[in-house]
């Protein structure tokens, strides 16, 4: 097999959408990173995704002027019995169903020895399969960054939501299906890309390649005034995602009933799930704290920006993530984070080496574990990361570029 032939680089990403403000568009950063791969390597890349996110990428790249000349992009045909798939509870099951349809796609516009390297980027969740895996041969395959750790005791804390029991059953129900999804994929890859050292461990106690590597966006860094915080007075407290009960902004709200924060102030700014009101303020209110809590509704990721230059503490206390965007941008502004240890959240702040307060295991009962965690976190340095940058997409690609040929050679 000659090394000219085997050029191809395939990228599955279910969702590619560049409209998108969420952490899927992480495959919007993988194909454009791969463009730019592309001219300087002279490599065809096949990008699978959607019909959604095909129709939104052709559009895009071709608004920007960009050169396509190398690119293939595909989407599985999406039968019409499947479109009830799209309803925005049932995307995981969609994901599946898109992973299962991808290997055929694949095969109408490359032969399994055409391909180097595949690489599968999408979403940030290690229960759903890797569609690369029927590749393995002759091709490097490469799963990642995927991956998201949780906390179900992030629901014993109060106020509690009301199915709590039930998230905490599911969340640990989770807990155990993704480890034993992690490792079957493990071992049906070369490498795998996790957001966590707990994931990276869990794969490699199995036998699998690992490699920590957080599913985050490139962000550029933005430098900030020190400003001065004494006792927690006048603090400053931002939140920030979708108002549902997953993010525990519940958590947030009520930690301004203690004393410690008795004059701090809380923006948040997201919007609650479709068809859903805001519950949160119903809360603010018959806590006696709505004069000091602020909704923002959804806003642009540029107001976003400006809302955490504007804070003093990101208080993040996601039950379950993966590579969070969110905890990102901030470790880039360098605003302070809260988040309860061992999540995704927790993994990110901790990859970036920026200042934060982390909640640990068996606080529930503590009804200052919040507000402590606040003042610990406002405490410290406002020191902007420059982790999130363009070049740590493009180095790590590289690198598995390399490798691929190195293998394809050996």
């Amino acid at each position: 097999m000659s090394a000219v032939r085997a050029n191809t680089v395939v990228i599955t990403a279910f969702a590619c959408d560049p409209r998108l403000p969420s952490e899927p568009t992480i495959g919007w950063e993988y194909l454009t990173t791969w463009l730019e791969i592309a001219g300087d390597e002279d490599l065809r890349i096949i990008a699978v995704m959607n019909e959604r996110s095909r129709r939104a990428t052709l559009d895009q790249l071709r608004s920007e002027r960009r050169d396509i000349s190398r690119l293939t992009v595909v989407a599985p045909p999406e039968h019409r019995a499947l479109k009830v798939l799209r309803h925005h509870r049932l995307t995981r099951l969609e994901h599946i169903v898109w992973g299962w349809l991808t290997p055929r796609a694949v095969r109408r516009v490359a032969r399994r020895d055409e391909v180097l390297l595949a690489r599968h980027v999408t979403f940030a969740s290690e229960l759903l399969p890797a569609p690369i895996t029927w590749l393995r041969g002759p091709a490097l395959t490469v799963w990642g960054p995927v991956g998201s750790t949780g906390r179900a005791d992030a629901y014993r804390y109060e106020p509690r939501p009301r199915d709590w029991r039930k998230r905490y059953l599911v969340q640990r129900l989770r807990d155990l299906l993704s480890t034993w999804c992690a490792r079957r994929t493990g071992r049906r890859v070369d490498l795998s890309l996790v957001t966590s050292p707990i994931l990276a461990a869990r794969l490699e106690s199995d036998g699998s390649a690992a490699t920590v590597f957080p599913n985050t966006r490139p962000i550029k860094p933005s430098q900030q005034p020190e400003r001065p915080k004494a006792d927690g007075q006048g603090l400053r407290l931002l939140c920030v995602g979708h108002l549902v009960p997953l993010k525990r902004f519940e958590l947030a709200i009520a930690a301004l009933t203690r004393p410690a924060l008795a004059a701090a102030r809380l923006t948040i700014a997201g919007k609650p799930a479709p068809g859903l009101g805001n519950h949160l303020l119903d809360l603010a209110h018959a806590l006696g704290v709505a004069d000091r809590v602020s909704f923002l509704g959804q806003v642009d990721r540029g107001r976003v920006i400006a809302e955490m230059q504007a804070a003093d503490v990101l208080v993040h206390l996601s039950a379950r993530e993966g590579g969070s965007g969110v905890v990102g941008e901030a470790t880039a502004v360098g605003l302070p984070v809260v988040v309860f240890a061992g999540t995704g959240a927790d993994a990110v702040l901790t990859y970036a080496g920026a200042s934060g307060a982390r909640i640990p295991a068996g606080t529930a009962d503590d009804p200052d574990a919040v507000a402590d965690a606040v003042l610990r976190a406002s405490e410290q340095p406002r020191l902007p990361s420059n982790t999130w940058t363009n070049e740590r997409l493009s180095d790590m690609e590289r690198a598995l570029l390399a490798r691929a040929r190195m293998r394809r050679e050996a």
